[in-house]
């Protein structure tokens, strides 16, 4: 299952998210998997509730806002979670490639559009030029049918 929503959360409330970011904060991830900066924001949960209150019931896994720009090279092959559930929500634009890419789609980044997918999916980023911020969950429970007041 990947279903595309577009317009997902208001700029006012990605500027929010954005204000998250600290740098001071940020680990690298260079594996055979994922290639990301990346901020951890289980400690930020209840804020981010605040921000997106659809995410309250969340059983998360990893929580985070992740950057790739082209200083990061991409792994070139498609990966599936562990996880059940998983999100994408697009932070940002001014930048090139990033696009989500799954077995038979391809979902080019914008603003305000979240992708929501089972964990089964294969899928992997594109390599960007410029700075792409998105906001990354990994779920137990499906939080979004369980609001159906977002779907």
């Amino acid at each position: 299952m990947i279903e595309v929503r577009e317009n997902w959360i208001s700029k006012e409330g990605i500027t929010q998210i954005l204000q998250l970011w600290d740098e001071s904060g940020m680990e690298t991830m260079l594996d055979g998997i994922y290639h990301y900066y990346g901020m951890d924001l289980i400690p930020h949960l209840q804020r981010m509730e605040e921000i997106i209150p659809q995410l309250k019931g969340g059983r998360f896994v990893k929580f985070r806002i992740q950057l790739t720009d082209e200083t990061i090279v991409q792994v070139p092959k498609t990966h599936q979670h562990q996880n059940p559930y998983s999100f994408v929500l697009f932070l940002n634009e001014g930048f090139e490639g990033g696009e989500l890419v799954f077995n038979h789609t391809t979902i080019k980044p914008k603003v305000g559009t979240m992708v929501y997918f089972t964990g089964e999916e294969g899928h992997r980023v594109e390599n960007t030029i410029g700075k792409r911020y998105t906001l990354v969950g990994f779920l137990k429970n499906d939080i979004f049918e369980t609001n159906p007041s977002i779907i």
